[in-house]
């Protein structure tokens, strides 16, 4: 039950004050257009969306704190309309990720209770060890509906669920919703796809303009009136007229034998002023195809667009193609700009006078693409992420249309579109045709299809299996089409008269595993070609100078390399949890000159001590107040953190304003001993990095922390206390840091607080060097460690090769920049060129000799 909430954005009312029930064991339909409030609505009951006012009980409990955690604890589980499975995990991994702390295993369990739970869920087919980013969208929602049933919710919350399924999909789909009420969940299903509505829900609820409309019975109202309701007038949702035999021009795409990664070979034409659909089932290389057309992935075959051979996606866009993907957050739109600039992007240059964009022209273009696409927003200049699912659609569309194309490759063109906007991009697309624009369309609508296309090619396994005139297209058609080119034994179908279609090899199942050894291979490389470059370093310094591989040569590096090994891995703290701390060589550096008051004499294990516990109080004072920064002002890392750095060097000159002051020597002389060349202090953090790498790979609190720093918006959504996670990564690193810099004091011995700053940009290009990412959730702190000796070996090299001090910085920046590199350049592609063969060889192996498919020219 939901009472009075409410919601504004700036000037726009999201949504009005609104109350209403979910009954147990009912199915009930939200329906309203884009920028109605919907998932508003499901935001603020899921706790994603913090209400301006009202309340939300859940099982008779009141939501006061309007968390994921808090819903989800009470029993409210939901699906996003953009999801949150995150790709870089296993499905394993995002299973366990989204259940309740009380339905977990343990985590070594993980695997086998994922395999167990998706049979249960009629997904068997799912490789639960495989990345998520190697399941088709369709089978990442169904993962998604099936992860929150897992829970056992009181309430259900499916917002937009159904958006990429095919027919066969959303039986599914449906299934599951009707298996849950009859379980006795409450569901709330948000979807634009009213024939979906009516098929499932007890009863429908209308949102208009951010207000609650009305409550109906499912069988009490129809589709027309339940259009007008949403859209507060009557709306035409008839779908424009095909073109006429003379609007359609010559071919200006053709693709002959053109063969990719889950499709082909394929022959197919394209004509101007022809819209083009291409149907079949879930997974069987339709999209694939698409963007194959477009150049992408460098298929095999003959390409050509407007009479120009293509090879590239580059070649594509010259002639005059236009690509348009589904993934509207990851390839679609700038989720940094605002609206404006997403909507002007691609059309600089027309709008430019003299090489500078003009101001009146800009926004005559973005009032233009507002008006002309019915975009519901507050501002031009609010963020993209502002708009609702559907009006994204629109933007997206909108900045596409702007650069005039003359061939237009499009995925789910109206996916998360409301009905009357539906028709208008159906009227949009159909005019620019009429002007001479070619479309080709992937749509898991086969209703869609039928009712906009001119012709429509339905493909199965990736190859063509029919081809239908539109005229004659119809959904059940369609539909036949592809669930007929199955047979018993998984072969296409032939078509009566007909050679059989070829049998490319399924993409997802060989890729899966590929994938897996491309992984594999990518994180061995990391460290490999670290050790690699550190063998052959020391190979050219020992052939230069013979004292190289001494032992007290390597004792000097690894000494070096000690004090950068902790604060690197201090740094990975933060850069894991997405984060970013510049502030570390100030805190090493403040910890010696502190040090140096504090710790002058005593015992070696009073001293010790000591040190540890005004370095880590130090350290946690220091973390805290980055955390109070970053975390609750929202001032950005770099910035609050180049802030602190600035006080702490001022805090430590005023502490030693020259060097001065002895560290203790038992200290000194402790924390630089060695075993054979190796400092028994970086034997001790090897072995610290090694248990910390197994503890981040094998526990459950160590994959909430990558699932943080991978997207921190999808680990909220599903429970993980992301901002909390964040402020602690900021005092361990700082402690840590601190840490780092008694283990520097016990090599200077002086209280000398300018000696940390040589580390600020060793400490973030240690962890990059041995695999992080500044964008998170990557790497390890023995890839920290590998890092930190490379960049302490180059430090030296100068010096045993005789060379000046401006020599061992060039040579320092200099190995930095080859090793980032030949790591992110180099090895990537070679994995990906390795990934890309291994497939076509395993396919060309499993085509069987027959045919080529049918041409659609």
């Amino acid at each position: 039950m939901v009472r009075d909430i409410a919601k504004t954005y700036g000037v726009v009312k999201a949504l009005q004050p609104t109350s209403f029930e979910l009954a147990h064991g009912e199915v009930h339909g939200l329906v309203g257009e884009n920028g109605s409030g919907k998932s508003t609505a499901v935001g603020i009951i899921s706790g994603t969306v913090s209400p301006d006012q009202g309340t939300v009980l859940i099982g008779g409990v009141d939501c006061s704190r309007h968390t994921p955690w808090e819903s989800q604890r009470h029993g409210a589980l939901t699906v996003f309309q953009d999801g949150s499975v995150l790709p870089e995990l296993t499905v394993a991994q995002n299973l366990y990720l989204g259940t309740p702390v009380a339905l977990r295993p343990s985590y070594r369990r993980v695997p086998a209770w994922a395999a167990e739970r998706v049979r249960e869920f009629g997904l068997e087919r799912l490789d639960v060890d495989a990345p998520a980013d190697a399941l088709s969208p369709a089978e990442r929602q169904l993962l998604e509906i099936a992860r929150a049933l897992m829970a056992q919710p009181r309430v259900l919350l499916l917002d937009e669920a159904t958006s990429a399924l095919d027919a066969a999909g959303v039986d599914v789909a449906l299934g599951l919703m009707r298996r849950a009420a009859d379980s006795g969940c409450a569901v709330l299903f948000v979807t634009h796809r009213l024939s979906e509505v009516f098929r499932v829900a007890d009863r429908i609820s209308v949102l208009r303009d951010g207000i609650w409309r009305g409550t109906h019975a499912a069988g009490s109202v129809g589709t027309v009136r339940l259009v007008e309701l949403m859209a507060g007038a009557s709306v035409d949702v008839e779908f424009p007229d095909r073109a006429r035999a003379e609007e359609i021009g010559p071919a200006v795409l053709s693709a002959r034998e053109l063969a990719g990664i889950g499709f082909g070979p394929v022959d197919l034409s394209l004509c101007r002023g022809e819209i083009v659909g291409i149907a079949g089932a879930d997974d069987n290389g339709q999209l694939e195809l698409l963007r194959g057309l477009a150049g992408v992935d460098v298929p095999d075959g003959r390409l050509e667009a407007n009479g120009h051979p293509v090879s590239s996606f580059g070649d594509a866009v010259g002639a005059g193609v236009a690509l348009l993907s589904s993934d509207r957050r990851n390839e679609s739109l700038f989720q940094s700009l605002p609206i404006r600039e997403n909507l002007v992007v691609g059309v600089l240059g027309k709008l430019a006078q003299g090489g500078v964009v003009s101001w009146a022209r800009e926004k005559g273009q973005v009032r233009e693409s507002i008006d002309r696409f019915g975009i519901r927003l507050g501002s031009p200049e609010d963020p993209i992420t502002s708009l609702s699912g559907g009006n994204q659609q629109k933007v997206a569309l909108g900045r596409v249309l702007a650069t005039d194309p003359e061939i237009l490759l499009i995925d789910e063109p109206t996916q998360g579109v409301d009905v009357r906007s539906r028709i208008d991009i159906y009227h949009m697309l159909r005019d620019s045709a009429r002007h001479g624009l070619a479309v080709v369309i992937v749509s898991s609508d086969a209703s869609e299809l039928a009712g906009l296309c001119d012709r429509v090619v339905v493909v199965s396994r990736g190859a063509v299996v029919a081809e239908l005139d539109g005229e004659h297209a119809t959904e059940e058609g369609i539909v036949a089409a592809f669930a007929g080119a199955e047979s018993g034994d998984g072969r296409a179908a032939p078509a009566a008269g007909t050679e059989p279609a070829p049998e490319p090899a399924s993409r997802r199942r060989p890729l899966s595993g590929l994938r897996r050894l491309a992984r594999r291979h990518e994180n061995v490389s990391r460290l490999g070609l670290l050790v690699a470059l550190l063998v052959l370093l020391g190979a050219y310094a020992q052939a230069k100078n013979s004292t190289f591989l001494t032992t007290p040569s390597l004792y000097n590096i690894f000494l070096l390399a000690l004090p950068l090994a902790a604060v690197a891995a201090a740094q990975f703290v933060a850069m894991f949890t997405g984060g970013i701390d510049v502030s570390v060589g100030g805190v090493m550096g403040v910890t010696v000159a502190l040090l140096s008051f504090a710790v002058q004499g005593g015992s070696l294990i009073g001293g010790l001590l000591l040190a540890l516990l005004i370095a880590v109080g130090f350290g946690l004072v220091v973390g805290a107040a980055n955390a109070t920064l970053v975390e609750k002002i929202r001032i950005s890392p770099v910035i609050a953190t180049i802030a602190t750095l600035g006080i702490l060097q001022g805090v430590g000159l005023l502490l030693r304003p020259t060097a001065a002051g002895t560290i203790s020597l038992k200290l000194t002389n402790a924390l630089t001993a060695k075993v054979w060349a190796v400092p028994w202090a970086l034997i001790v953090l090897v072995v610290l990095f090694l248990v910390a790498d197994r503890a981040l790979r094998a526990s459950g609190q160590g994959l909430r922390l990558r699932a943080v720093g991978l997207n921190p918006q999808f680990a909220y959504r599903l429970g993980v206390n992301a901002p909390r996670l964040r402020q602690y990564s900021y005092v361990v690193c700082a402690s840590f840091a601190a840490v780092a810099g008694v283990l520097l004091a016990g090599q200077v011995g002086v209280g000398d607080s300018t000696v940390g700053n040589q580390y600020t940009l060793l400490a973030i290009a240690a962890p990059i060097l041995g695999g992080a990412s500044l964008l998170g959730g990557r790497g390890t702190l023995i890839g920290c460690l590998l890092g930190a000796i490379l960049l302490a070996t180059a430090q030296s090299l100068p010096t045993v090769l005789g060379l000046g001090d401006g020599a061992s910085f060039l040579l320092t920046g200099g190995l930095t920049l080859i090793a980032l590199l030949v790591y992110t350049s180099g090895a990537a592609m070679a994995v990906r060129t390795y990934v890309r063969t291994a497939w076509r060889k395993l396919a060309q192996g499993r085509r069987p000799p027959v045919a080529p498919a049918r041409s659609s020219g």
